[in-house]
């Protein structure tokens, strides 16, 4: 996968994605509470907190794309959407120009 690296923006620079506690606390409480509706009983299964993961990701990536659709709309460029998604402008547009 073709990615720039990870740095501090600029003034004019969109921010890169960010792995951090926040999103892990964010993230963990999503999987307990998809499983918790799911499996009522998932408490320790590997399988059913896997699952839950995967499907959350499918659904992000089912609204990423609606999300750089819509970025698009409002004139963003591939250049300022690679930014958010720390791809290259190319690489934006080769994932999302189809989706969108």
């Amino acid at each position: 996968m073709n990615r720039p690296q990870l740095h501090i923006t600029g003034p004019d620079e969109l921010p890169a994605p960010r792995i951090d506690d926040d999103s892990l606390a964010i993230l963990n409480e999503a999987i307990d509470s998809l499983c918790k509706l799911r499996t009522p009983y998932w408490l320790g299964d590997s399988g059913a907190r896997l699952h839950t993961l995967a499907s959350l990701i499918a659904q992000a990536d089912h609204l990423l794309a609606d999300a750089v659709h819509e970025a698009r709309d409002q004139q963003f460029n591939w250049a300022e959407i690679g930014q958010l998604l720390n791809l290259t402008a190319a690489t934006a547009a080769r994932r999302y120009r189809k989706r969108t």
